[in-house]
């Protein structure tokens, strides 16, 4: 695979959803390793193998990084009818009614589930939780009043906080969104280790050759240095993020660490 062949390749996006993301991951790690069949996923990935008892691929073993992308954070929303206005309040009121309030998640496994599980232990609360089939319905719910909180990314929560169908309480991050800086983030509640985000990389099947990595990274880099998609992904709440095939190796391999002693204490174990 050339430059030039790069240049003139179309791109066909690939949907293959379900189990968490484990059902396209393992078929990326299953491609052939020429290049031509990628995968992009969050880097929550990293903590699957705490997570699962048995996965069909190996994260470290099969896959080769080749950049992050873009990012963006995770946060806390009610529907407006919920009785709080912000965290410490919703925090507070949990601990008086805990049975007054329920939450929406977007499945067992998902950073949607594992950051509720995260906040709440953080928080000390424990509020009901109601299963959907992805994060889609779960807002739906929220918005529609059928269930009061739910955790989600930034980027899809922002176009309903415009609108106020949702009312955000605090970014799940260190510092405030730049594309959001009116919301508080949980550090600023005295709840720092209450962090997660989506954080998109791009990689390839391990066996791929490093020419072609560097060359992938090389276009990749080259694309989201385009203002006007940069723009856009700003807009949708994402803050770019590029990186070396090594540092987002590197990064991967830290999300790994970081989630082991969590998914431990939080005794999380999927089949």
């Amino acid at each position: 695979m050339g430059t030039d062949t790069l240049r003139e390749t179309a791109l066909v996006l690939e949907n293959r959803g379900g189990a968490a993301s484990n059902i396209g991951m393992e078929h990326a790690a299953r491609a052939p390793a020429d290049g031509y069949t990628l995968v992009i996923n969050a880097d929550n990935v990293a903590f699957f193998p705490h997570l699962y008892q048995r996965l069909p691929y190996d994260l470290f073993r099969d896959f080769a990084p080749i950049s992050y992308l873009a990012a963006t954070p995770m946060v806390v929303a009610s529907n407006p009818s919920v009785p709080a206005r912000s965290l410490d309040e919703l925090i507070a009121l949990a601990r008086r009614r805990p049975d007054q309030m329920n939450f929406a998640s977007a499945g067992q496994g998902t950073p949607h589930h594992l950051a509720w599980e995260l906040f709440q232990r953080e928080a000390g609360i424990r509020i009901t939780q109601v299963e959907y089939r992805g994060n889609g319905p779960a807002m739906t719910d929220v918005i529609a009043g059928h269930a009061s909180l739910g955790i989600f990314s930034l980027g899809a929560a922002q176009p309903q906080f415009a609108a106020g169908t949702l009312r955000p309480l605090a970014v799940l991050s260190p510092t405030r969104a730049r594309t959001a800086p009116d919301i508080p983030t949980t550090a600023e509640f005295g709840l720092p280790g209450a962090r997660m985000a989506l954080r998109f990389l791009l990689m390839a099947p391990a066996a791929t050759p490093r020419e072609i990595v560097d060359m992938l990274n090389t276009a990749t880099r080259d694309v989201l240095s385009e203002p006007d998609l940069a723009t856009a992904l700003s807009r949708s709440g994402f803050d770019v993020g590029l990186s070396t095939p090594e540092e987002a190796a590197e990064e991967l391999r830290a999300e790994y660490t970081r989630w082991e002693p969590i998914l431990r204490d939080l005794g999380i174990r999927l089949g």
